[in-house]
């Protein structure tokens, strides 16, 4: 109640003061306290105006924060479940290619044992073919004789 008494007595001072000025009148000690009074009055309210925007601000800007810290959330998740993708892949294919290496070493170990088994019968041919060789000679030289 005091502030409308003090506001409406500052208006009124003030209503006179900016008569005098719009006169060209000289004004008075008093008439440059009521225009700083009527001043600071403005100013006062101009401050609470910028204070309830830096509040607003500041809490748009805490919105921001809660939303920058849930997108982080949710990209540390999403790099979470894609490396846990990525390592299962890895230990499919680290499976899969010990499981190829098995089979190449068996095929290998097979074809040696194939490749050795062959090399025998090779040989036991050439030596078969060598004896028939020598009979065929032996035969063909005692023939002549």
């Amino acid at each position: 109640m005091v502030e409308s008494v003090v506001a409406s007595v500052v208006d009124k001072a003030l209503e006179t003061v900016l008569r005098k000025v719009g006169e060209g009148k000289k004004l008075s000690t008093e008439d440059l306290v009521v225009l700083m009074l009527g001043l600071f009055r403005e100013l006062r309210s101009e401050v609470v105006d910028v204070r309830k925007e830096v509040a607003d601000v500041r809490s748009e800007i805490t919105e921001v924060r809660k939303e920058i810290a849930d997108l982080r959330n949710d990209m540390n998740k999403r790099f979470d479940d894609a490396n846990k993708r990525i390592d299962a892949l890895y230990d499919l294919m680290s499976r899969n290619y010990e499981a190829l290496n098995n089979r190449i070493n068996a095929l290998n170990d097979a074809l040696s044992r194939r490749i050795e088994e062959t090399n025998k019968r090779i040989d036991t041919l050439y030596d078969l073919l060598g004896k028939i060789y020598e009979a065929l000679i032996k035969g063909t030289t005692t023939q002549r004789q």
